[in-house]
């Protein structure tokens, strides 16, 4: 479960936040994610993950998938629809929600 003041960091980088259950499992659910300065769209829904899942410490799940970086892309099931996500190590959950987001972003730039 994540606090009020940490859903609060998170809506820096999108127009809402949310924490959302799948099967008893916490997610985030990122409405509006605004993406790094050139990608195209500018903007999507997201799914933010911070537990262990899929053999990554954390994940990002992008409502589309994004045009630029040469990334190994993937798509996945989640909340009742598709989601797109790339293979990008290494961002660990001991740290703030906000963070773990910026730095799954950077894979982005």
């Amino acid at each position: 479960m994540i606090s009020e003041e940490e859903v609060w960091e998170l809506q820096a980088f999108c127009g809402n936040a949310r924490e959302v259950q799948q099967g008893g499992e916490a997610l985030v659910y990122l409405e509006g994610l605004r993406l790094p300065p050139d990608r195209q769209p500018p903007e999507v829904d997201a799914v933010l993950c911070l537990h262990s899942r899929e053999g990554y410490s954390t994940r990002l799940y992008l409502g589309e998938r994004v045009a630029g970086p040469g990334l190994n892309w993937t798509t996945v099931y989640l909340l009742d629809r598709q989601w797109h996500t790339w293979s990008w190590q290494g961002v660990s959950a001991n740290q703030r929600p906000a963070q773990v987001l910026a730095a799954h972003l950077k894979a982005l730039q």
